[in-house]
């Protein structure tokens, strides 16, 4: 593999051809609670098929499309995991795995992750592209699309609830579960491990509550824990994507000068980010748009890239977006809306839960601890529809999170 690394991409055209088409596609959706909730129609995820029409027993997981994409991107991985290894890559298996098991629900998410998938196995075919960097083009982006994947489920399980269809709530739910076992957590399970958090936990936490909300038929609490869990698997891609960053500053520190083990990691990043980029712009666009341009491969030399610089950028678009919904939450008060705006302040909070690393560094332990209390105090009082409670406690927060930068 080695002398294939110092052999492959003599220049960044491939890279950039690659990944900056992604960049150039139609945006992808700012993150908003109600237009989740009414992707149902847009969804690909429950299909039952045949069983459909009958409404009354659940289908297999084995016979729903999320098991079959799993397996088909398991498959994908098993066979390019060979490059990592020095060996040859059947690249005409992984082409014809994709089309077959995949391709078509990707398209269907978010076209401009199928042309990265696409053009990476095109590249790593014709050998234009190193194979391990092709690798990790396709096994993130196709990650990012599993991210999309798993709030589509999460949109189809809360419709199917309202709607009254309690086993097709539950058909949603397993797919969900099943996403989560075999993708979300695993890839979550590696981010704790280098940064020392318990993502993983708080994944299968809100799961279970949403389990139990789905078996109480508690449409208003579904909603709230669904967002736990959703927010802690956005918090596994943003730390995937940020921990590359800090490994390619360590690695060019430490002496690294091949340039093409860097872009491997740069690729893992931009892969990540995918999943996050169109959410995020909704907080920052500017400090989103420079995300992407130093994750791209064809935009940014590898060895340019500064850790710290990326985590400012990414404290700034999360801070934006908690105090997006801290706006939110009053109106919502205002308005009778309870269940929205305990949505949207739990949001609020697991969105501030997952820059908590960097709310310590910049702010102190016990400064921190004190945010996070407070976020707790807010979700009470708002659920308990204390607005002047409420208020109050908003505006020390988010003064105390425009204090990050």
């Amino acid at each position: 593999m080695n002398k294939k690394l110092t052999t492959a991409l003599s220049t960044m055209l491939i890279a950039s051809v690659i990944l900056s088409a992604c960049g150039t596609e139609a945006p992808e959706d700012v993150e908003d609670t109600k237009e989740q909730q009414e992707q149902t129609e847009d969804s690909q995820n429950t299909e039952t098929d045949e069983n459909e029409s009958e409404g009354e027993e659940q289908v297999s997981i084995d016979n729903t499309v999320t098991y079959k994409e799993v397996d088909t991107y398991k498959q994908m991985m098993d066979e390019l995991s060979k490059a990592k290894e020095g060996e040859i890559t059947d690249w005409n298996l992984v082409n014809t795995l994709y089309i077959e098991g995949l391709k078509d629900t990707v398209v269907e998410a978010d076209d401009s992750l199928d042309v990265a998938i696409s053009a990476a196995i095109e590249a790593g075919t014709s050998e234009q592209l190193d194979a391990v960097v092709a690798l990790q083009v396709i096994d993130k982006t196709t990650q990012s699309y599993f991210y999309k994947k798993q709030k589509n489920l999460q949109s189809d399980l809360v419709a199917e609830l309202e709607a009254g269809n309690q086993v097709k709530a539950e058909t949603a739910f397993q797919e969900l579960n099943h996403l989560a076992e075999q993708v979300l957590i695993p890839t979550a399970a590696k981010r704790d491990s280098y940064y020392s958090v318990d993502m993983q936990s708080q994944i299968e936490n809100g799961l279970n509550l949403q389990e139990k909300a789905l078996a109480e038929g508690n449409i208003d609490d579904l909603k709230v824990y669904k967002q736990m869990t959703d927010k802690s698997v956005y918090r596994s891609y943003y730390l995937g994507a940020n921990s590359y960053a800090e490994k390619i500053e360590a690695a060019v520190q430490e002496g690294e000068t091949d340039k093409v083990k860097l872009q491997i990691k740069q690729a893992e990043a931009w892969g990540f980010y995918q999943a996050i980029k169109g959410s995020l712009s909704g907080g920052d666009e500017q400090a989103a748009a420079s995300l992407e341009k130093i994750f791209n491969l064809g935009e940014t030399d590898p060895e340019s890239i500064n850790a710290d610089k990326v985590a400012d950028l990414f404290v700034r678009a999360f801070v934006g977006k908690i105090a997006g919904y801290h706006e939110k939450v009053p109106a919502a008060l205002t308005e009778g809306n309870v269940t929205e705006a305990r949505v949207e302040a739990m949001e609020a909070n697991i969105f501030m839960k997952a820059i908590e690393l960097e709310i310590i560094e910049r702010l102190g332990e016990e400064q921190a601890a004190e945010l996070m209390t407070k976020g707790t105090a807010w979700f009470d009082a708002v659920s308990k529809e204390d607005q002047e409670t409420a208020d109050s406690i908003s505006g020390e927060m988010v003064e105390a999170l425009n204090q990050l930068f």
